[in-house]
């Protein structure tokens, strides 16, 4: 009798394979890892899958709220807005579900928190308690997105006295942030979105967060005359709105990065920039009885302008006053400007051209409104014209355009003010 032997053929050995679960092998901190990667609903859904999932999820660092998760599909809320009925019922679940995942974390510690609740109808009153709770938790990371058309939500005093907060993220749709005090001594990031923003409190965030390092106000009504600090290095300013409020004051001697992207540049007020290395500034409007802001700028080796057509015309404006000096850009290397038809209109190049003795490095910024054309043209400038890249939305003419243009500037500018050809502008 013939000895058989018993080989497992490679299909049955393929699907042993796939049967195995090697996520449950892994150890505990690596599977903690991954639930942080979910939102907190989706980490406490897994708590299903096995009896060692159960409590695991308690222990990820960060918990995430949203309560557009526990509205229903779009179908649904479509037929509900028919029938003018409210959210209550999903409000209740979203409200039950974040106070049992608190009651069942207990004291243990956060690294980071997010809420976002944004329904017109929702009462957010529920999310004071919450931050109260999670200010004690030793948050180093919170963000804040709460907006409801007919109730008012305020921030409680706890989270402006965080000894562990690095970084704070505020978006309340118009809301007044009224702290009694800020005691925020490990602050290094702090983002204000739509909030008003009063005298008092802008004081008290400066002074009460002596480790700051980077300011975000977006689209803010900035009701306060001044922003100094010693410590700020970066400040963004996306959109505001100050129609009441005098000049703001700009005056950060350790700044080192600002942008500033707004309708009006006149009630913005630059001094005491002596550590800028890069700004970037677009606006839609200036005064032509406003001084000129670039002056503030000098320092930087790296600047963008984007303007408005009508910003053009308020600069050449005060370009054109017999008191204004245009300031020079000992230090700038990068230059890229724009923001309208420099076919028709070079005068504001030009001026860089001939401020800028060392400028390496020219991006313009060309825009017909009539044909909607958009092109972007990089040039190095040495002792000739390099076009180092070209990017435009349609196949026109403009980029040769343009590049001929600039070569008749650049040729110009070198023989009316005698350069020589060894230099750069």
């Amino acid at each position: 009798m013939h000895e058989r032997c018993l080989v497992r053929s490679p299909r049955a050995k393929r699907q042993k394979t796939d049967h195995v679960d090697r996520i449950s092998s892994l150890p505990d901190p690596m599977l903690i890892s991954i639930l942080s990667l979910l939102t907190t609903k989706e980490a406490v859904q897994t708590s299903v899958l096995a009896k060692r999932y159960r409590n695991l999820w308690v222990s990820v660092p960060g918990l995430e709220f949203d309560f557009d998760d526990f509205l229903p599909s779009v179908e649904i809320l479509e037929k509900l807005e028919e029938t003018d009925e409210d959210l209550s019922e999903y409000e209740e679940k979203f409200v039950k579900f974040v106070d049992r995942v608190f009651e069942h974390r207990g004291p243990l510690n956060l690294d980071s928190f997010k809420l976002v609740w944004t329904e017109d109808d929702s009462d957010p009153i529920r999310a004071t308690a919450w931050l109260d709770i999670v200010a004690k938790l030793k948050p180093k990371f919170l963000f804040v997105h709460i907006f409801s058309e007919n109730y008012n939500f305020e921030v409680p005093d706890s989270v402006f006295a965080s000894q562990s907060l690095q970084e704070l993220v505020l978006h309340l749709g118009f809301e007044v942030i009224t702290p009694r005090s800020v005691n925020l001594p490990c602050l290094k990031r702090l983002t204000l979105d739509s909030i008003e923003i009063r005298e008092e409190v802008m004081q008290m965030l400066l002074s009460g967060s002596p480790a700051l390092e980077e300011m975000v106000l977006s689209d803010c009504l900035l009701s306060f005359c001044d922003i100094s600090s010693c410590t700020l290095k970066r400040l963004i300013i996306d959109g505001y709105h100050n129609e009441k409020a005098p000049e703001i004051l700009i005056s950060i001697p350790s700044l080192v990065y600002l942008e500033v992207r707004c309708w009006a540049m006149g009630k913005l007020n630059f001094k005491n920039l002596k550590s800028l290395v890069k700004a970037q500034i677009q606006f839609h409007d200036l005064s032509d009885d406003e001084p000129l802001f670039l002056t503030a700028l000098s320092n930087v080796t790296s600047l963008e302008l984007v303007l408005s057509v009508w910003a053009l015309r308020d600069m050449k404006d005060v370009l054109e006053k017999e008191t204004t000096k245009f300031p020079t850009f000992n230090n700038l290397k990068t230059l890229k400007i724009g923001g309208w038809s420099l076919t028709h209109d070079f005068d504001l190049v030009d001026h860089f051209l001939l401020h800028a003795p060392n400028l390496e490095k020219l991006t313009l910024l060309h825009r017909e409104r009539l044909t909607c054309s958009n092109l972007e043209l990089t040039l190095g400038l040495g002792d000739c014209l390099d076009i180092v890249e070209t990017t435009y939305e349609q196949n026109d003419k403009s980029a040769s355009e343009l590049a001929k243009i600039v070569e008749t500037h650049f040729k110009t500018i070198r023989e009316a003010h005698h350069i020589p050809q060894s230099c750069n502008l």
